[in-house]
């Protein structure tokens, strides 16, 4: 049981760090949205702090794009492992 628990929360750490990295680069999330543990500032699109959005949510707008926001996955500007990870990353460190 115990290996079972450090093997799951080793995975999300890592699922966390390559999500932090598409966040900060190849999704240029940070320029626009605020999300205050990656440091983000942005004042365009809305503050994943204040709207807390779940993986699903997350995973649809970045695949098909809202708004001015690009869609990502459609477009081919982010991989579907990507797209995965920073939707993760969003939704599980947003308003903390």
């Amino acid at each position: 049981m115990f290996v079972w628990i450090f093997l799951v929360s080793s995975a999300n750490a890592d699922q966390m760090e390559q999500g932090k990295a598409v966040f900060d680069g190849a999704g240029m999330c940070a320029s626009c949205h605020v999300l205050k543990a990656a440091e983000a500032a942005g004042d365009i699109g809305p503050s994943f702090d204040v709207l807390k959005p779940s993986i699903d949510v997350v995973k649809r707008a970045v695949s098909e794009g809202i708004g001015i926001m690009p869609a990502f996955g459609a477009d081919g500007i982010l991989t579907p492992k990507e797209i995965e990870d920073v939707s993760f990353y969003v939704a599980n460190s947003a308003g903390k």
